[in-house]
């Protein structure tokens, strides 16, 4: 592939620490799918791309040129959107880590999918902008995601007592299958994903409407329906073997 300049919006998954003063950034972009690029200089005082701009999950403009197999050049970057409680918000900030890291290990192929683009970026907004009634978020976030990767749940196979099935992704009769969840959370499970089909069914842009202050859960529950979230997104995508962050989030239910 020539080398080709783009101007596009990118989201910052993950950056790893280059030297005394580069950064390599993995970025999920709206006209090119997942880039990386390696970012010279951020820790200067002169450098006109200072550090702070690629932190997880940050909004951006970028004109970079990509192409030849090798890490791209970032030649321009500016905020998209500045978060104004993201990164002061302690329940937020660690939300956005376990977001940021299941999307760095889901998201592999490099296709253009500005529909899952345009998903992740109005959620951000949307979690930005919420005051409360937010907890959800991380739940109803990865279930949805899990329709742009291909494995969405069959919750039409939902039947009150049934149970789900981790490896197939539909609800069935207790088999005591080894990859099946109880009914208890089987159900909580589909309440969560029916009443995020609700909030979203008449709307053109999620970033409107898309976590329902009626849908509620315990702590307890909250902990559970991540479990089985993360253990499906293991079962469903080679790239996880484990959600490292998940653990932290669990202290904020």
């Amino acid at each position: 592939m020539a080398k080709i300049t783009i101007k596009t919006q990118a989201i910052v998954l993950h950056t790893i620490k280059y030297g005394d003063s580069s950064l390599v950034v993995k970025m999920l972009t709206k006209e090119e799918g997942i880039q990386s690029f390696m970012v010279k200089g951020v820790f200067g005082k002169k450098s006109k791309m200072k550090a702070a701009l690629f932190q997880n999950m940050t909004l951006l403009d970028i004109v970079a040129e990509i192409g030849n197999n090798s890490l791209g050049f970032i030649k321009e970057v500016t905020l998209s959107h500045y978060y104004k409680s993201i990164s002061t918000d302690i329940k937020k900030a660690t939300i956005i880590l376990f977001i940021s890291e299941l999307l760095s290990k889901s998201i592999t192929e490099s296709e253009t999918d500005t529909l899952l683009f345009e998903y992740v970026y109005n959620s951000l907004i949307w979690l930005d902008d919420a005051t409360s009634d937010y907890v959800n978020f991380p739940i109803e976030f990865a279930l949805k995601l899990s329709k742009y990767l291909g494995f969405y749940p069959n919750f039409d196979t939902y039947n009150e007592g049934s149970c789900f099935n981790l490896l197939d992704g539909n609800f069935k009769k207790n088999l005591n299958d080894i990859y099946q969840i109880d009914q208890d959370i089987s159900k909580k499970l589909y309440v969560a994903a029916i009443q995020e089909l609700i909030d979203t069914q008449h709307i053109d842009n999620i970033s409107d409407s898309f976590y329902s202050p009626s849908f509620r859960l315990t702590n307890s529950d909250r902990r559970m329906l991540l479990d089985v979230i993360v253990s499906y997104y293991k079962l469903h995508t080679e790239s996880i073997r484990e959600i490292k962050s998940l653990e932290v989030l669990r202290t904020i239910f």
